[in-house]
């Protein structure tokens, strides 16, 4: 009975078979698993395969990519998570990381908080149909919510200047990624709340999940979902979810697809109304072409039922009248031109001579002046005394001289004579320069 192999000297392993042996026990044994660490010793084939190294302080381990499983560039230095599974190449023995996904470091922590975010808020309610705003089909005023600076906001521009010049845009300034963003993003949807526009349009265009992380804010989406005025949601790219998205009234993929929608269907209301314009142009000349049939059918017939010379006659009357009036409204004009004439002329004559009363005025200005400058002066003087006979009555002078006022302690009263105080009393006396508290001990009488 033969042994198994490479359990006797007979029947000995040779690597190829040892090397298999291991790969399957790896494979069937050891299941996927996530792993974190710094790239180190990369290297990307001809035909898009990766091979590199990922380390930490202490160890690494090798790791192949295939070009199939490539999400996004590679780069020596670079930290990241990925999910692989542990494999070993046969004709060296090395040992290997199959990767079958790779993201960037942090970036499974970040889709960890999402869904936990998501979950809390679907139960809270703010995900539910019947709680969105209908947005309008026609949209006159448009607050826009985004970075003046980014490049999102120059295609919305383009789209609707070519597709609906008429809404009237208001763009409101707000940093749309950092930790800052949210607050910032706040305050702009509340401050465009109260302008009543028709519809709000919050923005960015895409960018990392970090980028676009303060659209994933509990406070924001509680914000969303309090504002009295519909809004649209276009965060990121196609790929791209946010909370934002799933709050707002509607969600469109991109920023340039929420303006198509805005646009909404004007330049087809634009061609349908040019048509029906034409339409209604030839449809008033076609009835403009009968009528005028009729009337020159009308005016042939009349010609023939009126005789020749009551025309003539009516036609000289006509004549006659025309000129009459043409003479009328000649004479009428002509009378008129020399009525304004002679109120002009008049007007000219009364003209008061400006010059003589502006130098009466500043004559006068002059001596308003004067008299206030020795009004002002005799007050000054006036109030110099009165200051000087107030300090010389105040109290305080008095005391400077040596003088003092004794109180009872108890109530402050005046004592002005030996009989409003007994022995034991206890009494305080202003002197200039504080109080002294005392108690009687003794009362002499004069």
């Amino acid at each position: 009975m033969q042994s198994t192999p490479g359990k006797t000297a007979e029947n000995p392993l040779t690597p190829s078979i040892l090397n298999q042996m291991l790969k399957k026990h790896l494979s069937e044994n050891f299941g996927s698993f996530w792993l974190n660490g710094e790239i180190f010793e990369y290297y990307k084939s001809p035909a898009g395969h990766s091979y590199f190294t990922l380390k930490d302080n202490n160890a690494g381990i090798k790791c192949v990519l295939f070009r199939q499983k490539h999400s996004f560039p590679l780069k020596k230095g670079q930290q990241i998570t990925l999910l692989g599974q542990m494999s070993l190449y046969e004709p060296k023995g090395d040992v290997q990381v199959n990767v079958l996904k790779v993201v960037q470091a942090g970036e499974g922590d970040l889709a960890q908080q999402f869904l936990q975010l998501k979950q809390k808020l679907m139960q809270a309610g703010l995900f539910d149909r019947d709680q969105k705003k209908v947005i309008p089909k026609l949209i006159a005023s448009l607050g826009i919510i985004t970075s003046q600076n980014g490049a999102a906001l120059q295609d919305i521009l383009n789209v609707l200047i070519k597709q609906n010049p008429l809404i009237d845009v208001t763009v409101y300034h707000t940093p749309v990624q950092g930790h800052d963003a949210p607050p910032q993003i706040n305050h702009a949807l509340r401050e465009a709340d109260k302008r009543q526009h028709d519809v709000l349009l919050l923005t960015r265009g895409g960018g990392s999940k970090e980028d676009l992380w303060a659209f994933n804010d509990e406070f924001l989406a509680h914000q969303l979902a309090q504002l009295d005025t519909p809004v649209i949601s276009a965060v990121g790219h196609e790929t791209d979810e946010s909370i934002s998205d799933l709050v707002a009234d509607l969600s469109c993929i991109t920023p340039t697809a929420a303006a198509h929608h805005i646009a909404g269907e004007f330049t087809q209301l634009k061609q349908a109304l040019i048509h029906q314009s034409r339409m209604l142009k030839l449809l008033i000349q076609d009835k403009l072409r009968i009528k005028q049939q009729r009337l020159d059918a009308s005016c042939h017939r009349l010609e023939k039922l009126h005789p020749i010379n009551l025309c003539e006659k009516q036609k000289d009357l006509l004549h006659n009248q025309t000129k009459h009036f043409q003479n009328a409204f000649i004479s009428f004009w002509q009378t008129k031109k020399n009525a304004h004439s002679q109120i002009n002329q008049k007007l000219v004559s009364l003209k008061p001579d400006c010059q003589y009363l502006q130098q009466e005025l500043s004559q006068q200005l002059k001596n308003l002046h004067w008299l206030m400058g020795q009004s002002f002066k005799s007050s000054q003087q006036k109030l110099g005394l009165v200051a000087n006979d107030l300090n010389n009555k105040n109290p305080l002078q008095v005391l400077a001289r040596g003088y003092s006022v004794t109180t009872h302690l108890q109530d402050d009263t005046l004592i002005t004579d030996i009989k409003q105080v007994k022995i034991g009393d206890k009494v305080a006396t202003q002197l200039k320069s504080g109080r002294i508290h005392a108690k009687i001990f003794e009362r002499l009488e004069d």
